[in-house]
Parts: structure tokens; C-alpha cells; sequence
């Protein structure tokens, strides 16, 4: 865990080979992921640079690499580059618009085609076409229950496209499970690579 809504962000997180996960907590106790953070970003950095405290909960989903810079070392450097605070509010433009993108995505689009879809940006923000996932997680990520979530992995393990075994996913058939996503996939990488072409 890293933080737990109300927190203070004292230190800011910079995932190299680590997926963590944004979750909002319902008033029910019911946990739905709205977000990952990868390579491309960072965890708290959006609290950071606003001083606020943390919306939601968040936590590493994945293990893996990461650096870190404290929150007050993170916001002189800002206060002292006009540059590097440029470029963290083209930042925060690309996290809005993933934001959207999900919200969007939640509404419009049936559960595989989101399973599907997290399952992209999970490999994605590891690097890897293997990484530990569960059933319980899974069903947190596309927010339907577990039983749906067995099924809809079966499926897909019986086409070939991923193996799951012990809490263990495998992308087998990247191109097969991108035709299974929803449209949406790919929608953050855009943000963040044309965010890359504006700073060069």
C-alpha cells in the first residue's frame, strides 16, 4: 500500500518495471480500479504537485522497480524549471485524458472487451507478456464479479490468446487480444507518446 485516501504524498513513485493501481473505494466497500501507473508515469504525482491529499487508494498491483524523490525535493525543482513544469502539466493533460478514456470505456463497453483492454496496459506497464494476476484482482479491474471474470479467462485461455495458471497470466497472442479489446486500448499509449513528441 501505498496510500490510503486522506494520505499526505510524502514521497512520489516512479515505477521502472512495477505496475501500481489506482482504486476508488466506494461508500459500500466496493473497490474499482480507475487506473495504472507505469513507466510512463508516476504514483502521487498529481497530489504532489497540486498539495492535495490522496483521493483514492493506491498500491503496488505489481512488483517490480522504482525510484523515488520526496514530494517537497519534487515541487522546488518544479518552482525552479519553467521547463520541467511545463512539461508536468502536459503530464497531467495525459492523465486526464486516460481518466476520460476509462470512464468512458466503463460505460460503453461490454466486460471482455475491458478485461481485454487491462490486460494490454498491464503488459504494457510491466514490460512483459508474463505477470502475476488473480481472479480477485481481475475482477477489480473490469468491475464485475469473480465467477464472470473465471469465465471470461477461460475463454480466452481456450482460444489460445492467454495461459493462466496459479495467479499467472501469459499473453500468448498479443495481436488476437488486442482484437478482443475495446477500442479504448491504446488511447493512454497515444497521449503519452504524443506528450514524448512534444517535449522533443
Amino acid at each position: 500500500m501505498l496510500y490510503e485516501p486522506g494520505d499526505q504524498v510524502d514521497l512520489i513513485y516512479f515505477p521502472s518495471s512495477a505496475c501500481i493501481s489506482v482504486a476508488t473505494i466506494m461508500q459500500d466497500g466496493r473497490t474499482f480500479e480507475t487506473g495504472t501507473i507505469g513507466r510512463e508515469s508516476a504514483g502521487g504525482l498529481v497530489d504532489a504537485i497540486a498539495g492535495a491529499t490522496v483521493a483514492n487508494r493506491v498500491f503496488v498491483q505489481l512488483a517490480g522497480g522504482a525510484m523515488s524523490i520526496s514530494t517537497a525535493a519534487f515541487r522546488a525543482r518544479l518552482a525552479a524549471s519553467p521547463s520541467l513544469m511545463r512539461l508536468a502539466l502536459q503530464h497531467l493533460r495525459a492523465i486526464i485524458r486516460q481518466a476520460e478514456t476509462t470512464a468512458a470505456c466503463n460505460i460503453a463497453h461490454p466486460a471482455d472487451q475491458r478485461l481485454a483492454r487491462w490486460l494490454l496496459m498491464t503488459e504494457d506497464r510491466v514490460g512483459g507478456a508474463s505477470f502475476p494476476l488473480t481472479q480477485e484482482y481481475m475482477s477489480v479491474m473490469t468491475g464485475v464479479q469473480r465467477t464472470t471474470v473465471s469465465m471470461m479467462a477461460a475463454a480466452l485461455k481456450k482460444d489460445g490468446i492467454i495461459d493462466y495458471s496459479r495467479g499467472n497470466i501469459v499473453v500468448l497472442d498479443q495481436g488476437a487480444l488486442k482484437a478482443k479489446a475495446c477500442e479504448c486500448y491504446g488511447e493512454a499509449e497515444r497521449q503519452f507518446l504524443q506528450l514524448r513528441a512534444e517535449k522533443t
